[in-house]
């Protein structure tokens, strides 16, 4: 049976490849874990030597073939490519502004909470580059996104899913209304912000150190009332917004919204797993 893969695995992927998709011209920093020296179905494993961290898009195609082993090779050992990829993501160490259900919350990293589950939050790693965690809620008893610490841990039967190279945007939408798109993007100055968001509550605001990384975020769980953007949130017939808030324990909190949330159900996510004789992978079900 396939294992799954340790965190310090994942970090040390990671850290190879400079913490983005190592394909030229990409630089994702969303990243899977592909085994490829040798491949699973040849014998499970979760050595390093024989992994590389690619993005989603990046790791489809090394499944299906697109890149040879010393190809594969040669992107992990690839050291200048490395660091030219995480010089792009310097944005990523800057402070985070983000903006959310019509407010400013600074150097928050739980961005939204909801009953005691945290949906969205960035927070930094010992290099003080933001990660990005994301725990997409549901009604419905489907597989919806997981994200931890910049790894595609789940991503179930979305009808649309977007993350273009840098990784400045992120949407994903379901079939029955659940949708998540983050947008990031830089800001050098209060006025630069205040012009984007026709709001003048960071004008001159000594506290907030320019230039920043600001996340913007839309959100929808179909069937509930329950919608966020940067302008404003939506909860309960009514609406919240306006303000900054800095250094707080969480943005958007939600408690007590009376929601059964059915997501990620251990019976369907035990469908995935995989028992693997020899070059035969077997798909077992379980529950009834």
């Amino acid at each position: 049976m396939r294992k799954a893969i340790p965190p310090k695995v994942k970090e040390i992927l990671r850290s190879e490849v400079g913490f983005g998709c190592p394909v030229k011209g990409c630089g994702n920093p969303y990243l899977e874990y592909h085994h490829f020296d040798p491949p699973v179905s040849v014998r499970p494993h979760n050595e390093p030597r024989g992994m590389i961290a690619l993005c989603a898009q990046h790791h489809k195609k090394a499944d299906g073939g697109a890149y040879t082993i010393e190809q594969l090779h040669a992107l992990k050992s690839d050291r200048t490519n490395a660091k030219f990829v995480k010089g792009n993501l310097e944005w990523l160490r800057r402070d985070l502004l983000a903006v959310v259900g019509g407010i400013f919350y600074y150097e928050t990293p739980r961005i939204i909470v909801i009953d005691g589950h945290e949906l969205v939050s960035l927070k930094r790693d010992d290099e003080g580059y933001l990660r990005l965690s994301i725990n997409m809620l549901s009604i419905n008893a489907e597989e919806r996104l997981v994200v931890e610490d910049n790894s595609w841990e789940n991503i179930g039967s979305p009808i649309d899913l977007r993350c273009p190279p840098q990784g400045k945007e992120l949407e994903v939408k379901y079939a029955n209304g659940d949708f998540l798109y983050l947008k990031f993007l830089e800001l050098n100055s209060s006025d630069e912000a205040s012009r984007r968001y026709k709001n003048d509550v960071l004008k001159d605001n000594d506290s907030v150190k320019f230039p920043i990384t600001a996340v913007e975020v839309n959100m929808n769980i179909g069937g509930t009332n329950i919608q966020l953007s940067p302008e404003s949130t939506t909860f309960g017939g009514g609406q919240i917004n306006g303000g900054l808030m800095s250094h707080c324990g969480c943005g958007i909190r939600l408690d007590g919204t009376g929601v059964i949330w059915a997501q990620n159900p251990k019976w369907k996510l035990a469908q995935r797993i995989e028992l693997i004789d020899g070059t035969n992978v077997i798909k077992v079900k379980f529950g009834k």
